[in-house]
Formats: structure tokens, C-alpha cells, sequence
């Protein structure tokens, strides 16, 4: 079982996190996963990021050794899943800045508006190619491969 904003070590170098939320849909909790990758530093892998983009990345920093270098973050990071935009979110793309992340792989529910942004911006998003159905080569979708 995996409490609740405790830690669990998988593996060396490798734990799975809970964190507390829920979403309209009575979805409870939500499991992240942090690898920290040799040489390169730690990478997040969640699934919609309904606990926040930021909380999660502060979690890295706050929690793990080498928690202040982070290699990458993969997976839907919720910033506009409904495709509205304002000037808050403009603040989310920039504050993405801050972390210097080596690699971000998006999923759809970042949004398409948020990685049109974030490219932007200039931060390292890795696309897809929109085969299999995908809606968008903004996306990494089925199929593409994300290397770490």
C-alpha cells in the first residue's frame, strides 16, 4: 500500500508517490512515479497532474537527493485541458522556466494551447508524431518513445 505524500523505494532509485486529491469525477489520489536517473537527475512521470504541476516538482526538490536537478517530466501536466487560457497560465509557463528542466513529454491533458505556449516559451518539449490516432504531434501519443 502506498500512504499518502510517503515515499515508497520500489527500487534504488526509483519510488512511487500518492498524493491526496480528488477531481470532480471522485478520482482519490494520484500515483507519481520519481526515478533518479545516474548522471542526469530526477525524472517525474505522473498521469494528469491534478495535484499540480508545481507541488510535484517541489516534492522532487524537497524530498529527494538531487531532488534540485530535474532531468525530465512526463505525462499530462493539467495546465489547460480545456483549452481556456489566461494570464495565470501564461504565469505557469514561465514559472516552468525556473526549474530547468532537461526534457518535457506532454500528454493531452496539458493541453494544446499550454505546449503551444510552452514551445514558445522555449521550454524542451519533445513531440510526438501524431500516428496511431493521436490528436496532435504536440503530444507524445501511442507509438512515439520517450528516451530518458
Amino acid at each position: 500500500m502506498v500512504h499518502p505524500d510517503e515515499p515508497l523505494l520500489l527500487v534504488p532509485g526509483l519510488a512511487l508517490v500518492n498524493f491526496r486529491m480528488e477531481t470532480l469525477l471522485q478520482v482519490k489520489g494520484e500515483n507519481v512515479l520519481y526515478f533518479n536517473l545516474l548522471d542526469k537527475g530526477i525524472t517525474l512521470i505522473t498521469g494528469c497532474g491534478h495535484g499540480g504541476i508545481f507541488n510535484l516538482l517541489n516534492y522532487a526538490r524537497d524530498t529527494f537527493k538531487g531532488g534540485q536537478q530535474i532531468y525530465a517530466l512526463y505525462g499530462g501536466l493539467h495546465i489547460s485541458p480545456f483549452e481556456e487560457w489566461d494570464g495565470e497560465r501564461d504565469k505557469v509557463v514561465e514559472a516552468l522556466k525556473e526549474y530547468h528542466i532537461g526534457q518535457i513529454g506532454c500528454n493531452h491533458c496539458t493541453g494544446i494551447k499550454a505546449v503551444e505556449k510552452m514551445i514558445a516559451a522555449g521550454l524542451p518539449v519533445i513531440r510526438g508524431t501524431a500516428r496511431h490516432g493521436s490528436k496532435t504531434d504536440l503530444f507524445l501519443g501511442s507509438g512515439d518513445v520517450l528516451e530518458l
